[in-house]
């Protein structure tokens, strides 16, 4: 009798897990099935696999499989160094080089996302990383911000360890960017109402 070969890759490290892969995988825990359902779906989520070519595999096959998976998922992820650069899609992407001067527009919709992040993990990072379309050494300038759908999407496809790290900075960051925003706002609303009073004086406006 002849045995097909089958091929599968095994992630061994968080660098080889996507966003999308990562979402599916946290989906799947939450639902409730058997545990050879479970194992099933697991690995075709990881490994990338069509669900019909595992049923051609053993039981113990797929138990190494997904515990091997598992034990991926359990350990420990660096979430204190920030991925800056990442190569995606063909592309260098940069993460926004500079927080402190952050556009009102991303850090609106970065916040609005970071209300459900799991689930809009790669919409936050099709914000916060964008093409380098200027470097030297590790100055670098990305594409300015523009919110697209479809680009969106294709952050599936994101490193989930680049992402978890740089959502991680951006919560420790994000009450400080607030009150500067917040700070921002009130001095150019005050610089406006000062101007206001100016052309009130001058008779300019009035009635």
């Amino acid at each position: 009798m002849k045995y097909e070969e089958i091929k599968l890759t095994i992630p061994t490290e968080w660098n080889d897990i996507s966003i999308g892969m990562y979402q599916e995988f946290v989906a799947i825990n939450k639902k409730k099935m058997s545990e050879e359902e479970k194992i099933v779906k697991i690995v075709c989520c990881l490994c990338e696999v069509e669900e019909r070519v595992l049923t051609r595999f053993k039981y113990k096959d797929l138990k190494y499989i997904s515990n091997k998976l598992v034990k991926l998922i359990n350990s420990e992820m660096n979430k204190d160094e920030l991925i800056k650069k990442v190569e995606f899609n063909g592309e260098r992407y940069g993460i926004i080089p500079n927080f402190s001067s952050i556009s009102l527009g991303e850090f609106v919709d970065i916040e609005g996302y970071c209300k459900n992040s799991h689930d809009n993990l790669h919409k936050i990072m099709s914000i916060m990383y964008r093409p380098i379309v200027k470097e030297k050494g590790s100055m670098y300038s990305i594409e300015g911000y523009k919110p697209d759908e479809y680009k969106e999407d294709l952050f599936k496809g994101f490193p989930i360890l680049a992402s978890i790290s740089a959502l991680s900075f951006f919560f420790r960051l994000g009450k400080k960017l607030k009150l500067a925003l917040l700070k921002y706002s009130l001095k150019q609303t005050n610089k406006e109402i000062a101007m206001l009073k100016r052309l009130q004086r001058s008779g300019v406006g009035t009635t």
